[in-house]
This record gives C-alpha cells, structure tokens and sequence, in this order.
C-alpha cells in the first residue's frame, strides 16, 4: 500500500501522457534544432525545459494533495502553463517552416484529439512497470503523430 501513496500520480493519465510529451520533445529537439537553426541552443532548452516542467508540476502538485489543495492547485496550473508555452513553441517552429497547425476538422487532429492511453496496471513494481508503461504508450503515440 506505501507504493500507492508514494507514487500515487503514477496512474494519473495526464502524468503519464506529460512523461510521453517530455520524451517525444526531447526526441524532436534532437531531431530537429540543431547548430545551424538554434546556434545558442536555447529553443532546445526551453522546449525541453517547458515539457520537463510539465510532468515535474503534476508529479508534485498530486504529491501535495494530502497536505494543500492550494499548492496542489498552484502545481496543475503551472504544469499547465508551461505545457501552453510548450505548444506555442512548437506552433512557432512549424512556422518558421512555412507550414501551419492542422486543422481541427483534419484527420490527423481527430486521431490526436482521440487518444486513449491504456490503462496502467503496474502491481507491486511501480516504477519499473509504469516506465514500461509510458515507453509503450508513447510508441503507439509516435505512430500518430510522427513528422516525416
């Protein structure tokens, strides 16, 4: 019962798809910022920065559920802000591209919009099987959403 206390965001859905987001912008920064179109490096910490704080702020703000609704409020609404800087980053990127966001009435905003994350059954090894988790739900993801 103390895994479930400890690590009771763990079966959090917006915990583990913040942990699929931070993994995936991770991925694309070093895909695509690079010396040439981020010389100081600094789109590539922010984004990665932005999607960490993300998953960080849901962890703690739900660890502080039991002592502050406040503080855990206070967390969520960060996690949140910095999850919409995040987003505005990458909208700004697909511009200097010269391409556009898709289109709410596109198929691919459909399939993102429809994601359905599995649900976690990690028994008695929480980290270890919600890591395994998240790696498997982030790789059914990418087929989604992967920039060709």
């Amino acid at each position: 019962m103390l895994q479930v206390k400890r690590f009771g965001y763990y079966w959090l859905d917006t915990w583990v798809l913040a942990n699929i987001i931070q993994l995936s912008t991770q991925d694309f920064c070093m895909r695509f910022l690079n010396r040439t179109n981020d010389p100081t490096g600094r789109q590539y910490d922010q984004m990665t920065q932005a999607a960490r704080s993300g998953q960080a702020n849901i962890a703690e703000g739900n660890s502080r559920h039991s002592t502050s609704r406040e503080t855990e409020m206070k967390l969520t609404d960060v996690a949140r802000a910095g999850l919409s800087e995040l987003a505005g980053d990458y909208h700004n990127w697909l511009m200097l591209q010269g391409k556009a966001p898709w289109s709410v009435h596109s198929e691919e905003h459909a399939k993102v919009s429809g994601i359905k994350l599995d649900k976690p059954n990690y028994k008695d090894d929480v980290q270890h099987l919600s890591s395994l988790h998240i790696l498997a739900q982030k790789t059914e993801v990418r087929q989604l959403v992967e920039i060709k």
